[in-house]
């Protein structure tokens, strides 16, 4: 599958997703990151994203919002054994590691002045207030 190709397909499900659950969240890839699974929650008077960041401190990870933009990125050093004398053989390497980053275009209603984010248990906690009145 060519990249136009793969950004075509992109769109078009974006846009089903948005058109499924009625909100219009932006999806913007970077393409020299990894990025880490998250869950997009809605209740009545927030939003909230849990991002899977298993591994890091909470002083690793930068979250701002800027221009109805949510960013969320750091960098995860790679998981290693405690040090042995011998190299293993990998068998199977499927942990990301290095530069992080997600992207993601946030709702008109959404405070912007008053979002928050908690780490606990390698899950990162973004709360999105919506605004009142």
């Amino acid at each position: 599958m060519t990249d136009s190709n793969y950004d075509k397909i992109s769109r078009q499900l974006d846009a089903l997703m948005d058109e499924l659950t009625g909100q219009n969240f932006t999806r913007l890839v970077s393409s020299d990151a990894w990025e880490p699974g998250w869950n997009i929650y809605e209740y009545s008077e927030r939003y909230v994203i849990c991002v899977d960041l298993a591994g890091m401190s909470h002083q690793e990870i930068d979250v701002h919002v800027d221009r109805g933009t949510l960013r969320i990125n750091g960098y995860r050093e790679k998981p290693d054994w405690p040090a042995e004398d011998e190299t293993p053989s990998i068998h199977v390497m499927e942990i990301d590691w290095g530069r992080f980053e997600r992207t993601l275009g946030i709702p008109a209603d959404v405070d912007a002045s008053n979002v928050s984010a908690t780490y606990r248990n390698g899950y990162l906690w973004v709360l999105l207030p919506k605004q009142t009145g």
